[in-house]
């Protein structure tokens, strides 16, 4: 691969944010002491009452309640609620996502957030607001110089500039803070808005994200002898960067005993039985980290489903009329940088179990002219603990159809003709399905010209190239504390940010290479560290010249465990990665999106991709997306409101309905990945020989 092209950011316009229409404003924020509470039928749970009796029990004890939550919360009107628990001593640490931390900013200074996006990204002024993209990327900037996190960043910048800042009193960070609790903010590059802005200084983004990320792992460990952790409505990061705590504290010995979780949203997942990984509830983060993985190290979890204006109003009450029968008061949280029993540990990845591994003894390409019985075969060992060792599996084409395929493959034929790009997104999943192989040649062929992958699936294509196997197996490794704490993996990813960070390669951010490009630079300079490097994606990448991009999230990935991480480059070159990928989707006029199994970061980079690639005039409007997954949609064109869950599905609307709404077609095909894209490869290779 050739060092791709970026999008240059200085020209984009942005407007100001004090003409925009907002669908959220702070007059119509929830008054904790005043509204009459939403009836919400779990509050009569003993699931609920148990919990509301533990948080109690722990604050009384010192111990941690750390509270996580999506953006939902705040543009739900809850901000009071989170505050008011805050000024009570319910909770020890606040933690968001980058949206989280823009709706909030934007309601101290504004007194609205919330843009009509349906309507803005069609004319490139979705996220294009002048105010909040200088306003924040100032605050991050600064505070990344002084050392700080990303939260106590934003509350600096609030505290030097309070005459710009008039509901500065309901603003969940700042209050956080005020009264001595930490507010951590977590990030993916690229998915906010105040990533497009001009002055985006990446690095920053990263070094500070990073910073909070350190702050949550410390607040993690000392619940090693209890505490509590509850979550709204973050179904990715929340949950996972939660479990990279918990392991961090396992590894370092210690004990991480009588931990109770709960989930709160409308996501219609029980926790009553664990589902086959067939069944779309098994990959639902907050089930497999809250029930699965915490239940190995004898924590509890809990599922809530309910509306946050019903959840959260009858948490406040519910531990308000608790805390006024006390005779003592709460104690002082405790220091969060709980003592470790030993110093990080690392293992060597040859020691583990993994769930995917190649077969040596087949030869890794397609054969073009055999067909799918051509296709390589692979070994997925079983999963589950107490499973034989090794089942035999392999992909199998032909089992699996959709009345819409003949429409997509047509339009990708089409787009391979006219010379239009296929810019395809992989989510964490696509590796251990073993459908490398069919991912590959259809890079031969033509039918994907730029691969973009998150932080994870990049993680596992990595191990591919350099170990043959990948994706260790889950259980026993979080009570052993070896989950994430793979040595070798760490060192060459890391090692290979060094060097790409290194080099001279001028950006409009510096100098340094983008992520994916830092690995396949690193991967030609040590060619012996990757001995399976054909088997893999980013082979494919650099042997054919397309762009491999990496789109990273805080404190999520395995590698950012490693005593190497250094989150400033990892933040920087995933930026870098970002602007490659703005220049694929800014000239995608009549080619295709294809998204597997990334439900957040995949949407959400493209979608803020496109709004770039408009604002800066170019005619993206004839494309056509499809999303593919194992989430049963039913009928994805019918209207959904905020109560139904699947409107909260990120591919629904930012795949499929938003960028197309000026032309092109959207789709959503419902499979496993080992179904789907062999399904794709097997129609285009017979497609191509009938023709």
């Amino acid at each position: 691969m050739t060092a791709g092209k970026r999008l240059i950011f200085a020209a984009i316009r942005t407007n100001s944010v004090y003409d925009r229409t907002n669908l959220v404003t702070i007059r119509n924020m929830a008054r904790p002491y005043d509204d009459e509470a939403e009836p919400w039928r779990g509050a009569e749970t003993p699931e609920f009452s148990c919990l509301l009796d533990t948080i109690i029990a722990r604050r009384l004890e010192g111990k941690p309640v750390v509270w996580s939550m999506g953006a939902h919360v705040i543009k739900n009107g809850q901000s009071r609620y989170v505050i008011e628990m805050v000024r009570n001593g319910f909770l020890t640490h606040v933690s968001g996502n980058g949206a989280t931390s823009i709706h909030d900013f934007e309601l101290a200074f504004l007194g609205e957030t919330s843009e009509d996006v349906a309507r803005s990204i069609e004319d490139g002024s979705f996220g294009m607001w002048e105010e909040t993209g200088r306003y924040m990327n100032e605050a991050i900037r600064e505070g990344a110089a002084q050392g700080l996190g990303y939260g106590a960043s934003l509350y600096q910048y609030l505290s030097a500039h309070p005459e710009k800042f008039p509901h500065y009193d309901d603003c969940v960070f700042v209050q956080c803070q005020r009264f001595g609790v930490p507010y951590t903010c977590h990030i993916s590059i690229g998915t906010d808005i105040i990533h497009q802005h001009p002055i985006v200084d990446y690095e920053a983004l990263g070094g500070t994200s990073g910073e909070d990320f350190r702050h949550m792992c410390r607040s993690v460990a000392a619940m090693k002898n209890g505490g509590v952790f509850l979550n709204f409505g973050s179904a990715i990061s929340g949950p996972e960067i939660f479990l990279r705590g918990l392991s961090l504290a396992r590894n370092r010995g210690l004990p991480m005993q009588d931990i109770v979780a709960a989930n709160f949203d409308i996501v219609p997942v029980t926790a009553d039985s664990r589902p086959p990984e067939t069944d779309p509830d098994y990959h639902y983060r907050p089930r497999r980290v809250l029930i699965d993985r915490l239940g190995e190290i004898g924590g509890e979890g809990y599922l809530f489903h309910g509306l946050h204006q019903q959840t959260i109003p009858a948490l406040f009450h519910g531990l308000m009329r608790r805390k006024e029968k006390l005779d003592a008061p709460f104690a002082p949280p405790k220091d969060a940088g709980a003592e470790a029993a030993q110093s990080l540990k690392l293992y060597p990845v040859g020691v583990r179990r993994s769930k995917f591994r190649l077969d040596q003894d087949t030869p890794p390409d397609v054969d073009a002219a055999a067909g799918p019985a051509g296709a390589p075969h692979h070994r997925v060992e079983a999963a589950h603990a107490g499973g034989p060792a090794g089942g035999a599996s392999e992909p199998r084409p032909g089992t699996w159809t959709d009345p819409q395929l003949g429409d997509l493959i047509a339009r990708l034929q089409e787009a391979k003709e006219r010379g239009c790009r296929v810019l395809v997104s992989l989510g964490s999943n696509v590796a251990g399905s073993g459908v490398q192989p069919y991912l590959i040649d259809l890079i031969r062929r033509g039918y994907v010209t730029h691969l973009a992958l998150t932080g994870a699936a990049c993680f596992q294509d990595i191990e591919l190239a350099a170990f043959g196997h990948t994706e260790a197996v889950e259980e026993g490794t979080l009570k052993d504390g070896k989950l994430a704490m793979w040595k070798e993996t760490g060192d060459i990813v890391h090692g290979a940010l060094l060097e790409g960070n290194a080099t001279e390669t001028e950006t409009e951010i510096g100098t340094g290479c983008g992520y994916g490009e830092s690995i396949i630079r690193y991967a030609r300079n040590h060619p012996a560290l990757f001995p399976h490097i054909e088997d893999s994606l980013l082979g494919a990448c650099a042997r054919y010249g397309i762009p491999y991009t990496c789109h990273i999230t805080i404190g999520t990935d395995d590698i950012q465990l490693h005593p190497m991480s250094d989150f400033a480059a990892q933040g920087k070159a995933s930026g870098i990665d970002f602007q490659m990928y703005c220049h694929t989707v800014a000239h995608l006029e009549g080619g295709l999106f294809l998204n597997f199994g990334s439900t957040v970061t995949g949407p959400e980079v493209f979608l803020k991709a496109l709004s770039i690639a408009r604002n800066l005039h170019y005619p993206v409007h004839h494309i056509t997306t499809a999303n593919f997954d194992i989430v049963r949609l039913g009928d994805y064109h019918k209207k959904v409101g905020y109560e139904d869950w699947d409107y909260y599905y990120r591919p629904r609307k930012n795949i499929v309905h938003r960028p197309t709404s000026l032309g092109g077609k959207g789709f959503h095909f419902e499979g496993l990945h080992e179904e789907t894209i062999p399904a794709i490869w097997e129609a285009l290779v017979e497609a191509g020989q009938a023709t």
